[in-house]
């Protein structure tokens, strides 16, 4: 400031200090030719105690011009570290505003009024989801205030995930995801469904319901990847390494997907939610996932599985997909990156009257203290050039999660939501050594509401515990196990409960 810069705080004596062999840019008048033996000569006393304004320093900084080590008059002091708790009683109902302070916790970060960025490094795809709902719900709207995006990435442990409105018996080959032993995902947004593993990288990005576009944040992804596969930045010698495969450049089709610019495989797919003011939209981008996994997965012969007809449910579009080849770390660099230059804040010391009082200063009544880019009319230039910013928040094992989230972690790993939530349809099997046809209708919750039978009255007789049992009104999960239990015939009841879910 100008009027700190004018004043004087004398001391008895002013030791000696280092003198620095070179000019830094904003730095103190004068400060690498001058000795204290030159004060009284030149009449420079008045300068002794001046102190850079902060947002000088945080210019200098970022140019890298600071140097910490040395502390003569003028030079920056490497600032300590600032020890934050992990948890403490925020009410994590109201909007908080830690522009200035490095968040105190998670509740914090989620309910900070500026852009932020979370870096999830669990992998279980539950606790994941429950964390992405929790940051959804928690993020402020804007109002008249500055915008609150929110931009979180997690890459899960194998798993298959479908939509909100999805139909798992009819997109994903359940018997084989049994056998492998990998969980069944179901989102609270809409969509198709995917294959997660460790070879992709989910990115969800939150903003306010009327800032919502089906293609804009896929824009800047593909912006993101293609300057960083143009640039090569980073390099992976490892063997193994995604970058020593071929990049494809990227781009957004009519649908909003991501997909490669010259093959147009889907590298990326698009999933939406909008509620109370807010929208979200994600990906799983596909980096080096193992493809040949996730076919099988998604495919299901309807000779073997049948035929799953639900008219409620929202099918999948089918797609011929590609990896980018791109390293997990680099991905999440890129679109950080992006997300910060589009919707990152200046730095509130940047920004014109940030660091201007209006007000005296409390210590010299009567005085106007004034930004000293604004009295330099610098402060287009410092808006143009100056590189915004946002918080980066990782999430791992020690960070405190509130109870909300570990509830929300149960409720999608419950049955009764990952199957019982699917819209009412009805299963159509054919066992054709016995030309034997059944048809299994269920209803809402997952429960079994009718049993068709078409065969021989020996196979029909096999049946018709089950079709007690259900005409009765007893609650019947459609699971493998379940069904097959009420199946008198040893070879018909293991070959249901196979086709349903892998058990019997």
């Amino acid at each position: 400031m100008l009027s700190r810069f004018l004043r004087t705080h004398l001391k008895p004596t002013r030791p000696l200090g280092t003198t620095i062999p070179r000019r830094h840019f904003h730095n103190v008048p004068f400060q690498d030719d001058l000795t204290p033996a030159d004060d009284d000569f030149l009449n420079l006393a008045d300068f002794q105690h001046y102190q850079e304004a902060p947002d000088v320093r945080a210019h200098r900084q970022k140019l890298g011009l600071s140097d910490p080590d040395v502390e003569a008059l003028g030079a920056y002091k490497r600032p300590q570290p600032r020890e934050y708790p992990k948890e403490n009683n925020l009410d994590a109902t109201a909007a908080v505003d830690w522009t200035d302070s490095a968040p105190q916790n998670f509740e914090h970060a989620c309910v900070a009024q500026e852009p932020v960025v979370f870096v999830s490094r669990l992998t279980d795809p539950y606790l994941n989801l429950a964390i992405e709902d929790y940051i959804y719900n928690k993020m402020p709207l804007a109002g008249s205030g500055p915008r609150c995006n929110r931009l979180m990435f997690y890459v899960n442990s194998p798993c298959v995930v479908v939509g909100k409105n999805q139909n798992p018996w009819k997109e994903v080959n359940i018997p084989l995801l049994t056998n492998l032993r990998l969980p069944l995902v179901r989102r609270r947004s809409g969509g198709g469904t995917v294959v997660h593993d460790l070879g992709n990288v989910n990115y969800s990005f939150m903003a306010p319901k009327e800032d919502f576009d089906r293609f804009t944040f896929a824009r800047l992804v593909v912006v993101a990847v293609n300057d960083a596969t143009t640039q090569n930045t980073t390099q992976n010698t490892t063997q193994n390494s995604p970058t020593n495969f071929s990049r494809p450049r990227i781009a957004v089709n009519e649908r909003g997907d991501i997909v490669t610019e010259d093959t147009r495989q889907k590298v990326s797919g698009s999933a939406y939610k909008l509620s109370r003011g807010k929208s979200y939209h994600h990906g799983t981008m596909l980096l080096d996932s193992k493809l040949e996994v996730l076919r099988n997965l998604l495919h299901r012969d309807e000779k073997a599985l049948g035929e799953v007809v639900s008219v409620a449910a929202v099918a999948s579009v089918k797609s011929p997909v590609a990896n980018v080849h791109m390293d997990k770390e680099d991905f999440i660099a890129a679109v950080t990156e992006a997300f910060q230059q589009q919707y990152g804040r200046i730095p509130r010391n940047k920004q014109s009257g940030a660091s201007a009082s209006q007000a005296g200063d409390p210590g010299q009544p009567g005085e106007t203290e004034f930004d000293q880019t604004e009295l330099l009319g610098l402060q287009g230039f410092v808006d143009a050039y100056s590189a915004r910013e946002c918080r980066v928040f990782t999430i791992d094992e020690n960070t405190h999660l509130p109870p909300e989230i570990a509830s929300v972690q149960q409720e999608l790993a419950s049955w009764e939501w990952k199957f019982g939530a699917t819209p009412k349809f009805s299963h159509r099997l054919h066992h054709s050594a016995r030309d034997l046809r059944v048809t299994i209708d269920v209803e809402k919750k997952g429960l079994v509401s009718a049993v068709h039978i078409e065969g021989s009255e020996t196979d029909a007789d096999a049946f018709q515990f089950l079709k007690s049992v259900v005409e009765r009104g007893e609650v019947i999960q459609y699971t493998g196990s379940s069904v097959a239990g009420y199946i008198v015939d040893d070879e018909l009841s293991e070959w249901i409960g196979n086709a349903i879910d892998g058990t019997s």
